[in-house]
């Protein structure tokens, strides 16, 4: 599942084409450039295995290829699969979407949803309610960070950071002038180079398949990177465009999207020992941390993030037991919590299991040597170790009292909504073009969209209580500089009960319950929302300047990141260089595509885990009670062995879930896995256990990534949900 947002300090990312594959045939997740410079000893390879593309198949350069047809979405990934704007994605990854389309009385949340006509598909809001195709890659390195480029004028950290962002927004909007287009410009090489990433924005999605909560979350948290895996995390929705082909905004008059490119459905599915293809946007990987934030990472993040979210989580799931609608309001909420949960004390788990710590350890010190000896190296590479260091640490004297703060904005609140428009007015006294990356012009429509999302999503108690617990956390890990904008407004030292007293207060007299009011608020001027007498502006107004110097701090960081990152990054290179080892890129969050093979493997002594798993598993798991209650239809169908076509003669039954060890992150949820035909035979939407910690490096024993079999999607369509005419626009030559 698709992890939340990771810390401040994740290094920055690495982008090198010219490096030979690593050992590992399966390792590294390849972006669409550098699959030509794998070299035919690569090729050859995952040919034998059954590969039967070549690189220009996937990918020509122009847009095109088979590569086009996947899509993003919102943290997660899709994949066209009709010519009539049909995709693919996990269930997870249209969670809040179909959440946004319920209510108690239609809930598609709890009973699935199937769309029998076009009439009666349904829009989709939320993360997948905007899908985007890529349409150009481009380097603009020159341009960012070039040696005429205001980055080299710069004099200090804050002056580097402000001359990259102006550089990129410059880039972007010159891109945005082609219309329907979302740009925008990637670091790679830990800020060696950058890449503009042109896109096609579609802004009319619609709700077309959706398996009941039952199946596509079936065994939830219980089960949630775990193995083996029952559930049929997939949903189906289609893109909608203007009469005349182009991306609108919703309207009854738009027609299904016609793609240049879509892939093909296998009917067929895999067996064990065939390659995939996984393609998707993953999010980040870290495989080049300094020991110190590997520790940090372990020891403090993970941490405070697995307690944070495990009391958040149990505050919604009480309010929701008092209330339908409140359950109903807060499950998205819940549901991005508990996985956030459950990936962080993976992520414990595995960087202590794996011991990251002190390879990095290693790694540093033979660093250290290696640049001694070296001394034909420039200088500033021999230097960058100690400063970065310096950096690093001098960013962790504030990041307790960050963590708190952020956690705050990103919560759905009436709080959340004023810190939005009141940073956005004060972004608004700026020129466009040197406002915050989610602020500027661009932006207002996601600012609008997001607040007639909350009107469906809120659960005014739910998240009065959760505010409250952040609140009093925030304020004990201030220690010594306490807020002084929730002293003033709840009391100094006041608990978590007072707080949320103070709050239901503020409920009362709000105006913010009122979509208008919100709405209007988001094109407020400054002085307008000072003025206010709202509670919550009038708490956002105070809260601002402690904001503004977080973000400030943060700014200085990153400018200094930008130095010394690269030139560590060099220098390690170099390093591994003289040892014959390969450095391949880190993800983030641009198009990429792994190479694996279905396969199992064994987690620890005496325990062996066959790659596949199937509707036996279901019934074997079912309790009738959450997570694991299956909807009466679909154990009706499985009990009679009702498989049709889709049952795989090997398991016996019909195919649910398969592993393959590719190579994966958060993002790559709803990623499509392909035959070596470069047919959709699945879905990522996790990875095992041991793999949890896969961010920081590929293990060929451990590293594992679960996908859902399409076979199943195709049963549950056919046998179970009589989709009839869905299944043959999926499967046109059936």
């Amino acid at each position: 599942m698709t992890p939340r947002p990771r810390p401040h300090l994740i290094l920055p990312l690495l982008f090198v084409f010219a490096f030979p594959s690593p050992a590992s045939a399966d390792e590294g997740q390849w972006p669409p450039e550098a699959l030509a410079t794998l070299g035919e000893a690569r090729w050859g390879e995952l040919s034998s295995r059954g590969l039967e593309l070549t690189a220009r198949d996937l990918w020509d350069g122009e847009g095109g290829g088979l590569l086009s047809a996947v899509v993003g979405l919102s943290g997660c990934t899709g994949a066209l699969v009709s010519e009539e704007g049909l995709f693919l994605t996990n269930h997870h990854c249209a969670f809040s979407a179909i959440q946004l389309a319920s209510t108690p009385e239609k809930n598609y949340l709890r009973d699935g949803f199937v769309a029998r006509t076009r009439a009666e598909e349904v829009e989709a809001r939320g993360g997948a309610g905007q899908v985007r195709v890529l349409s150009r890659l481009l380097d603009v390195t020159d341009r960012v960070r070039g040696p005429k480029s205001a980055f080299a004028k710069a004099k200090t950290d804050t002056a580097r950071y402000d001359a990259v962002e102006r550089a990129k927004k410059e880039i972007v909007a010159e891109c945005e002038k082609t219309p329907d287009r979302r740009c925008a410009v990637a670091a790679f090489e830990d800020g060696r180079t950058f890449r503009l990433m042109e896109q096609v924005e579609f802004r009319d999605v619609r709700l077309v398949y959706a398996p009941p909560r039952g199946v596509g979350d079936f065994g939830g948290e219980e089960d949630n990177f775990r193995w083996p895996r029952h559930a049929g995390d997939f949903s189906i929705l289609r893109v909608y465009v203007s009469p005349d082909g182009k991306p609108a905004p919703h309207s009854r008059e738009n027609v299904p999207y016609r793609p240049k490119r879509w892939l093909k459905v296998a009917p067929k599915g895999v067996a064990e020992g065939d390659v995939v293809m996984i393609a998707g946007y993953p999010g980040r990987t870290q495989r080049y941390l300094t020991p110190s934030a590997v520790r940090n990472l372990e020891k403090w993040f993970y941490p405070l993030r697995s307690r944070t979210f495990s009391e958040l989580i149990a505050i919604l799931e009480a309010e929701g037991k008092k209330d339908p609608d409140t359950a109903l309001r807060v499950a998205s909420a819940v549901r991005s919590y508990g996985n956030g949960e459950t990936n962080a004390r993976g992520q414990i788990e595995g960087l202590a299991r794996n011991g990251v710590a002190a390879r990095a350890e290693v790694e540093a010190k033979e660093l250290a040597e290696f640049l001694a000896a070296r001394k034909d190296l420039p200088v500033e590479w021999a230097a960058a170790p100690a400063e970065l260091e310096r950096v690093l640490a001098a960013d962790r004297a504030v990041q307790d009292r960050r963590f708190f703060l952020e956690e705050i904005e990103r919560l759905g609140s009436y709080l959340g909504s004023a810190l939005s428009s009141v940073r956005r007015a004060e972004e608004r006294r700026k020129p466009d073009l040197e406002r915050e990356a989610g602020y500027q012009d661009r932006d207002l429509d996601r600012a609008r969209q997001r607040e007639k999302d909350l009107t469906r999503s809120i659960a005014p108690s739910a998240a009065r209580e959760a505010l409250a617990h952040l609140v009093a956390k925030a304020q004990a890990a201030a220690g010594g500089s306490p807020v002084l904008a929730f002293d003033e407004a709840f009391g100094k030292g006041a608990a978590a009960d007072a707080i949320a007293a103070k709050l239901a207060a503020m409920d009362a007299a709000t105006a913010l319950a009122d979509e208008k009011v919100r709405l209007a608020n988001v094109d407020a001027t400054a002085a307008a929302l000072a003025a206010s007498d709202d509670p919550y502006v009038k708490l956002a107004v105070a809260l601002h300047p402690d904001l503004a110097a977080l973000r400030a701090a943060r700014k200085e960081t990153d400018g200094a990141l930008l130095v010394w990152r690269p030139r560590y990054l060099s220098a390690l290179e170099a390093l591994r260089r003289s040892k014959g080892r390969a450095i391949y890129p880190d993800a983030n969050s641009t198009l990429r595509v792994s190479f694996a093979t279905v396969k199992g493997y064994s987690p620890r002594e005496a325990v062996t885990f066959t790659p596949r798993t199937s509707l036996k598993g279901v019934l074997e798991k079912e309790r009738g009670a959450e997570p694991f209650e299956t909807p009466k239809k679909v154990l009706d169908a499985a009990r009679a062995a009702d498989f049709g076509p889709w049952a795989d003669p090997l398991l016996g039954s019909v195919p649910v879930g398969f592993l393959t060890d590719g190579d994966t992150t958060g993002g790559n949820s709803g990623s499509p896995a392909m035959n070596g035909r470069g047919e959709v035979v699945g879905l990522n939407f996790d990875r095992v256990w041991e793999n949890v910690a896969g961010d920081f490096g590929w293990s060929p024993e451990r590293s594992r990534n679960v996908n859902v079999d399409l076979r199943y999607a195709l049963w549950m369509m056919d046998r179970v949900d009589g989709a009839g005419a869905l299944l043959k626009e999926l499967l046109p030559e059936r």
